[in-house]
C-alpha cells in the first residue's frame, strides 16, 4: 500500500472528524480510509485515533505523527513548486564531455547561443579524447564520434564520412590513387589513434595528431596523405588546399552522437541542450533524423 496516500488519507480524516468525511473529500470509500488508516496503526503498532460513537479524536502518538505529517505533505508541495519552476525556468550546472575534435568547428558557438537563451544555466565544459565513465564521472551528457555505437538511449545528431585527403602538390607529383590499396602504400597521417582500431590504416603512421592545422601543415611538407572525418576537412577542401583521395573507392562512416545517464526521464537543462545540438545539426548538408535509439 502506498505509504503517501495513506498519509493523505489520515491527515483528512483528522481535518474532516471522521472516516465518512474524508471518503468524501477524497473521492475513496469508507472501506478504503478504513484499511490505510489500519494499515498505518498496523505499520507503527500503535492506535492514532481514539473511537467513539460521536467522534475520533487523536492518541497522543496520533497527535504527534500528524504534526509530522503535516510537515512531510508541506515539504511534498514546496518540492513540486521547484520542480515546476526547475522545468520552466532551468538553472544549475550542465557537465558535459566532447570530443577534442570540435574543438576546431562550431562548438563555441553552440555553446553562447545556448548560455544567451539559458543565462541561469553554467556549462562545466570537458574536451576529451579519453572513454568516459558517464556514470562515475558525473556527466549530463557526453557526446561521442563512433563507428559502432554500443551504448543505449542516445540520440544521433549526425554522421560523417572518414576519408583519405591529399594536398593538390602530392597529387601533381604521385597522381590521385586509383584504390585503396595504393592510397596505403604512401606515408599516412591520423587525427585520432583510434583510426587504428578498424585496421583501414595496416601501417604505423608517422604523424598522429588532433589539430587539423598541424596534420595540414605536415601533409604539405612531408607529401603524406590524411585520414581525417569530412567536417575537419571541409573547409580546406572548399577553399581547395586539399581534395578528397577515396571518395569513389572507400566510404567509412562515423556517428555524432549524444548519450546521458538518465534513460527516458530526462532532466529540462538536459533535454534543451539536446535540443539546441539538433536545431544546430538540422541546418548542416548531412544532418540525419533526431532520435532516441534503444538496444
Amino acid at each position: 500500500m502506498d505509504k503517501l496516500d495513506c498519509i493523505h488519507t489520515f491527515i483528512s480524516v483528522v481535518e474532516s472528524g471522521n472516516f465518512s468525511n474524508a471518503s468524501r473529500n477524497l473521492g475513496i470509500t469508507r472501506d478504503q480510509v478504513s484499511k490505510r488508516i489500519f494499515y498505518l496503526e498496523s505499520l507503527f503498532s500503535t492506535s492514532l485515533f481514539i473511537r467513539n460513537t460521536r467522534k475520533m479524536d487523536l492518541t497522543r502518538s496520533g497527535e504527534k505523527f500528524y504534526q509530522r505529517c503535516k510537515v512531510i505533505v508541506k515539504e511534498l508541495d514546496l518540492a513540486a513548486i521547484d520542480f515546476i519552476y526547475d522545468q520552466k525556468y532551468p538553472e544549475g550546472i550542465l557537465k558535459i564531455n566532447v570530443p577534442d575534435a570540435f574543438i576546431q568547428t562550431c562548438f563555441s558557438e553552440i555553446i553562447s547561443n545556448f548560455l544567451n537563451q539559458y543565462p541561469n544555466i553554467e556549462i562545466d565544459l570537458l574536451f576529451s579524447e579519453k572513454s568516459i565513465d558517464i556514470n562515475e564521472n558525473k556527466f549530463d551528457i557526453v557526446l561521442k564520434i563512433e563507428e559502432d555505437i554500443k551504448e543505449e538511449n542516445i540520440f544521433i545528431l549526425n554522421s560523417y564520412k572518414r576519408n583519405f585527403y591529399a594536398t593538390t602538390t602530392f597529387l601533381n607529383k604521385h597522381e590521385k590513387p586509383e584504390s585503396i590499396e595504393e592510397l596505403r602504400k604512401h606515408n599516412i597521417s591520423l587525427y585520432s589513434r583510434s583510426d587504428l582500431k578498424d585496421k583501414i590504416i595496416n601501417s604505423s603512421p608517422q604523424l598522429i595528431c588532433n589539430n587539423i592545422e598541424i596534420l595540414l601543415d605536415f601533409c604539405q611538407k612531408n607529401q603524406s596523405i590524411l585520414f581525417i572525418p569530412d567536417f575537419l576537412a571541409k573547409k580546406y577542401e572548399d577553399d581547395g588546399v586539399i581534395i578528397n583521395c577515396s571518395e569513389d573507392i572507400f566510404s567509412s562512416t562515423v556517428h555524432f552522437y549524444a548519450t546521458t545517464p538518465y534513460g527516458s526521464k530526462i532532466p529540462k537543462k538536459v533535454e534543451l541542450f539536446l535540443e539546441s545540438l539538433r536545431q544546430h545539426f538540422s541546418n548542416l548538408e548531412h544532418f540525419q533524423s533526431y532520435k532516441a535509439i534503444s538496444q
